[in-house]
């Protein structure tokens, strides 16, 4: 009888089997659970990296426009020259092991079509060594790049990517890719990029800013609208079959690039251009130890027109270091030492500043503008309220001294404000008190940000409320104690004259699709009435008077209403002695209704010029002189400017006489004509500026010109000087300080011209010192 397994038996060998069995399904179920669910996302992510390539799809930065239109950065595309120095070896190593096959061969090979066949392949296929040399003096030459630099990159196989040259054009290019296939090489490729291009090179270059090799903005608008400019990379997306081909049409994806924004910039061009050549004639004159900013605005939009820092860079190149003296030290140092490297981020970083938002100063004088009008409109003064000067002024123990050592005597508001004199700011602003005072610094916003859409507004210095004393509000008065930015001053200067309204500055004024399509527009926005209709007129008056009384020493034009504040400052935290300055000048036009404002700042010139008066005013005039007909505001002259008006001859020569006489006539001038033809065949004088009302005299022939003697007239008035010249046929050229007004007085130097003999209807030039005295 056979033993049977019995029923308990195969209840164990059941379980025995069962268990295992039942271990490892849980773990298989487990397993799966964790691979498709768990872990889902990474396993997925991983198939796709080996199944799928992506290839992105760089979106193009937007453009910067001027006010008009023209173009002031875009993208271009370029190309960078890399190369991978061990794909180059391989190359180089494999066409040497051609060559030393090729080489044996010829050594056993009997058959002479078979060695000439070696032989021209071995002509083909030179050393690595030669091609190497050869490829190194081809992209040194075309790239004008240092050869040991090229010799480097390509020879340094601890790195498979080396950048030679950036940004060149397509030309350059397409000639080394020439080269490489004339050399049967491969290692160095052209791969295409944008760069960014900035047309007008270093116009606005402070303002508009420039990027980084990676294409970011980094400084300006770049920086501020980087967001807006950049625009969303697209992204093509392939599958790839077992041998990384890609697999086309039906697993490929595109998401398409959205390209950037354009920016549209409040900012002209040509206004910018006036008022960089002002900066730019002024500096090289006063040799300013730290650079000079200007600023000009619409003060009732708080649209900043234009705005420059001399001296600047030109973003195209922005590592260039353009300050000379910076430039000179940096040349004498070891490129590779810390010193250079500390010098070269120094200069840098002054260059690319923009000096009108990122720089603070004393305001100096310009800021008794606002004593002023804070005193008028606290009615802590009436305009008929007089103050004393006695060239100097006790608060508590500390003496504040006038600039002119001249007593200005009792003066109301506007005769202060035209002398600058100190101590009567001193005791307007002792009038006002603490507490309204630092109200209106406030409201004028010095006490903040002016929340203009640039990078690196710095943030004003100014005295606490609670630390504001007698002598510190005697010192704030006529600004000498708070530090405040160009931006800052010429945003509350604008709320003084534009009715009261202090205004947030902007430079945007839209940001645009590529279709036009508007995105972001920046309406004028107000944060506060400061002052009311009737101070803002009053003070308007008042600095149109500071303009025409003392007219030498201000922004003075004829037939313009224009309106202005000079400021001297001593920068008294860095130099105890105070002989170092700020001058300043802010300038607005017309002054019945104010449609730009100009603000020009020269830190520290050196020479024997240092006051507002004497630098920053007459750049205004330079701009001012140029802007008005720009911005279509023409001159209308008074009666008293029309007896000092001069005009500027045009060169009538070969013009038909009716013709030339017609020319000259609309200018305001007379004409006498010599002789009987029918042309012009010369004038007296030619290209001049002459006193309108000024006799031409036109040769029509070879008639024999009158000549007359030059008369002394040194020591007359302007008046007297022209009415002699006129009784000798003669014409004046005025200038100098005084050269628009009747009362000055001319000058010892014309004495170099009298007594000599020249035709009548001669220009005779005769320089005049000003009537009235300078203010700072």
């Amino acid at each position: 009888m056979t033993d049977r397994p019995s029923a308990r038996m195969k209840r164990r060998l059941n379980l025995l089997l069962i268990i295992p069995f039942g271990v490892m399904a849980v773990y298989i179920i487990y397993s799966v659970l964790k691979v498709s669910v768990l872990e889902g996302g990474y396993w997925k992510a991983l198939a796709n990296s080996q199944q799928l390539q992506s290839t992105v799809v760089s979106a193009s930065r937007g453009t910067i426009y001027d006010a008009t239109g023209s173009v002031l950065a875009q993208s271009a595309t370029v190309y960078n020259v890399y190369c991978d120095p061990v794909m180059l070896k391989e190359h180089m190593d494999k066409k040497d092991k051609n060559r030393a096959e090729l080489e044996e061969l010829l050594k056993t090979e009997k058959n002479e079509s078979k060695l000439n066949e070696y032989r021209a392949k071995l002509e083909k296929n030179q050393p690595g060594s030669k091609i190497l040399d050869e490829l190194v003096t081809f992209l040194s030459q075309k790239l004008a790049t240092d050869t040991a630099q090229v010799r480097s990159a390509l020879t340094d196989e601890k790195s498979r990517y080396k950048i030679i040259k950036r940004n060149v054009d397509k030309s350059v290019a397409d000639a080394v890719e020439k080269k490489l296939t004339e050399l049967s090489v491969d290692g160095v490729r052209c791969e295409p990029t944008t760069n960014r291009v900035y047309p007008q090179n270093s116009l606005a270059a402070n303002v508009i800013g420039h990027t980084s090799f990676e294409g970011d903005g980094i400084y300006g608008i770049e920086s501020y609208y980087n967001e807006y400019l950049s625009g969303v990379d697209g992204r093509i997306v392939t599958a790839k079959d077992g041998d990384g081909n890609e697999i086309p049409y039906r697993y490929k994806q595109e998401y398409s690039a959205q390209n950037g924004y354009s920016i549209n910039l409040n900012i002209d061009s040509n206004i910018q251009y006036i008022l960089e050549k002002a900066l730019k004639d002024g500096v090289a004159q006063h040799k300013p130890k730290y650079r000079a900013t200007g600023i000009i605005m619409d003060p009732k939009t708080a649209k900043v027109l234009a705005m420059a820092t001399e001296y600047s860079y030109d973003p195209n190149d922005p590592g260039k270091v353009t300050d000379k003296a910076s430039a000179q030290k940096l040349a004498g140092l070891d490129e590779n030492s810390e010193e250079y490297k500390k010098q070269q981020l120094d200069a840098w970083s002054t260059q690319w500043k923009n000096k009108a938002v990122s720089e603070i100063y004393f305001p100096g004088s310009v800021f008794k503008t606002f004593t002023g009008s804070a005193a008028l409109e606290e009615n802590a003064i009436t305009l008929e309220d007089v103050f004393s000067c006695n060239t100097q002024i006790k608060v508590a123990d500390t003496s504040f001294h006038c600039w002119s050592f001249v007593d200005h005597g009792s003066q109301n508001l506007q005769k202060a404000m035209i002398n600058s004199c100190n101590p009567a700011f001193v005791q307007i602003g002792l009038t006002l008190g603490a507490e309204k005072f630092y109200k209106y610094l406030e409201a004028f916003g010095f006490t903040d940000l002016t929340g203009i859409d640039l990078p690196g507004e710095s943030m004003s210095i100014t005295i606490a409320k609670d630390k504001i004393g007698p002598v510190e509000l005697a010192s704030s008065s006529f600004g000498q104690t708070n530090k405040v930015t160009a931006i800052q001053m010429i945003t509350a200067f604008s709320s003084v004259i534009n009715g009261g309204d202090l205004l947030t500055p902007q430079v945007v004024n839209t940001v645009t699709d590529e279709n036009g399509n508007i995105v972001k527009k920046n309406e004028p926005v107000k944060k506060r009435q400061v002052i009311s209709q009737k101070t803002s007129q009053e003070m308007r008056n008042i600095l149109e008077k500071v303009v025409t009384e003392a007219k030498s020493s201000n922004c003075y034009i004829q037939g313009y209403r224009i309106g202005g504040k000079s400021g001297t400052s001593q920068k008294i935290d860095e130099n105890a002695a105070g002989n170092t300055y700020v001058a300043s000048y802010c300038a607005f036009a017309p002054v019945d209704d104010p449609q730009v404002v100009v603000l020009i700042l020269v830190d520290e010139p050196t020479g024997d010029q240092y006051y507002g008066s004497q630098v920053a005013a007459p750049i205004s005039v330079k701009v001012m002189t140029e802007l008005l007909p720009y911005m279509e505001i023409f001159p209308q002259y008074t009666e008293e400017e029309r007896k000092t008006l001069q005009v500027t001859v045009p060169n009538v020569q070969t013009y038909k006489l009716e013709s030339a006489k017609k020319t000259l006539e609309n200018l305001g001038l007379k004409v006498k004509v010599v002789g009987s033809g029918s042309s012009v065949v010369k004038q007296y004088p030619t290209g001049a500026a002459i006193d309108n009302g000024g006799t031409v005299v036109l040769c029509t022939d070879d008639t024999k010109l009158e000549m007359v003697t030059v008369p002394s007239i040194a020591g007359l008035t302007r008046q007297q000087a022209k009415e002699l010249l006129e009784s000798y046929g003669l014409n004046l050229t005025a200038q100098g300080a005084g050269a628009s007004e009747t009362g000055a007085i001319a000058r010892g130097d014309q004495q170099a011209t009298a007594g000599k003999s020249v035709p009548v209807g001669t220009a005779i030039s005769v320089t005049f010192a000003s009537s009235t005295v300078s203010s700072q």
